[in-house]
């Protein structure tokens, strides 16, 4: 349980804000929930229009995208409304609710992207393992068993009476909350270790290795080329490369959003910090949640030819449209 007089200093601290400190705060909230519900529904859209991308490393992508998309709409909007009005005014019932969702796709969202580098390193590492075992279905299986691991750990703490949901004026939302001190914080070493510690270390391993593979791979594709030797390639194809890279972007973006929230979220249990400090929790995972669609369209070559296909089209369709309707 958070120190209750800090509690109200910082309540009184956000109630108490300039009017260009509650601009600037909501304002950069809104943007990230508007980035995040609009790029990560175009990304979806594109992976709607388009069958070619829907393979089983996309799957993850997917999965990512969806939760985004859920998080921008329930959690992102109670956070704004709190900061715009300087107060809780979802209520405690509304709050348990939302502190539920935002736990579990946390949790989730971070089991989903260790699995996303799980897949890459089969894929460029041990092909031959990959095209037997990870096909769609067993793919889908380990993916939605990830999330009922999340969804059930959050859930054996709240509903065991362990923990409940309350509302921290500097993060802007309702956080896990305990009045028994040890509890807390063992939940608290054991979430962290289980979502975020092990998903990173496991994560960082499969890249490294992925990129000693795709290092060896470019460079012995150089040395090819200028000996007039083509048949000696790994066997990695181009398109395969652009993928590995772009979810590896993905992937560290993910990871740099992450460590400063976590490391904030975990020193917050043991000392009472500034509300600036809180804050860091709230846009940091915000951002995580928005960063999707810049990495899809800046890394992933072949999603950008797939977004600039479908949307370009439109684009030329509703221009010839407004040609004809000229008298």
């Amino acid at each position: 349980m958070p120190d209750p007089e800090h509690v109200k200093k910082l309540a009184y601290q956000l109630a108490h804000r300039t009017k260009p400190q509650v601009y600037i705060e909501t304002g950069v909230l809104v943007v990230l929930a508007l980035t995040a519900l609009i790029g990560n529904s175009c990304v979806l859209y594109v992976f709607y229009k388009s069958p070619r991308l829907r393979n089983v490393t996309n799957y993850y992508l997917i999965t990512l995208a969806i939760s985004d998309i859920v998080f921008a709409l329930t959690v992102m909007p109670l956070s704004v409304a709190n900061s715009t009005h300087g107060r809780d005014v979802v209520g405690h019932s509304v709050g348990q609710v939302s502190g539920f969702i935002c736990l579990s796709l946390i949790y989730g969202s971070l089991q989903t992207t260790s699995l996303i580098a799980v897949n890459r390193f089969f894929c460029v590492v041990k092909p031959l393992v990959y095209r037997k075992y990870f096909k769609p279905k067993p793919a889908i299986l380990m993916i939605v068993g990830s999330w009922i691991l999340s969804v059930s750990f959050v859930a054996v703490v709240y509903f065991g009476g362990l923990g409940t949901f309350l509302f921290y004026p500097g993060r802007f939302v309702y956080f896990l909350a305990s009045h028994n001190v040890i509890a807390i914080r063992v939940f608290t070493a054991l979430s962290h270790i289980t979502f975020i510690i092990y998903p990173m270390l496991m994560t960082a391993i499969c890249y490294w290795k992925v990129y000693q593979i795709v290092k060896r791979h470019e460079t012995s594709v150089s040395t090819s080329m200028n000996n007039g030797d083509s048949q000696n390639y790994p066997s990695l194809s181009r398109e395969e490369i652009h993928v590995t890279k772009s979810v590896l972007a993905l992937v560290c973006g993910f990871v740099v959003c992450w460590i400063p929230c976590s490391t904030t979220l975990h020193i917050a249990v043991y000392i009472s910090i500034p509300r600036y400090a809180e804050m860091i929790i709230t846009y940091t995972a915000f951002a995580s949640s928005a960063l999707n669609p810049f990495v899809f369209n800046i890394f992933n070559k072949p999603f950008r030819k797939e977004f600039f296909r479908i949307f370009s089209v439109k684009k030329t369709k509703v221009g010839s449209s407004s040609q004809h309707d000229l008298p």
